[in-house]
């Protein structure tokens, strides 16, 4: 069986199901900018999630990998453009 199997029923009996393929729309290591974007793209109805947010902690906590904010592949368009205009400096 392979992983993306495994994954599958890992997820499925937690109740989750991964059925949507998503990008990362901006990659910061500032907490504010990525609560503001996320913030920002929730009042446009456009759902988002942050990866890698403990990713710093196997690294020693030294801050070195940046988080990825995440959005589904059908609003990224949209996403990138909002974050263009109200976040020019962090794209």
């Amino acid at each position: 069986m392979g992983p993306a199997k495994r994954l599958g029923m890992a997820t499925e009996r937690r109740g989750l199901t991964i059925s949507h393929k998503m990008r990362a729309v901006l990659k910061s290591l500032d907490p504010v900018v990525l609560n503001f974007a996320a913030n920002l793209l929730a009042q446009e109805g456009i759902e988002s999630v942050v990866f890698d947010t403990h990713s710093s902690v196997m690294d020693g906590s030294m801050g070195f990998l940046p988080r990825r904010l995440m959005v589904l592949d059908e609003d990224f368009a949209q996403a990138d453009k909002l974050l263009r205009d109200a976040l020019p400096e962090a794209m």
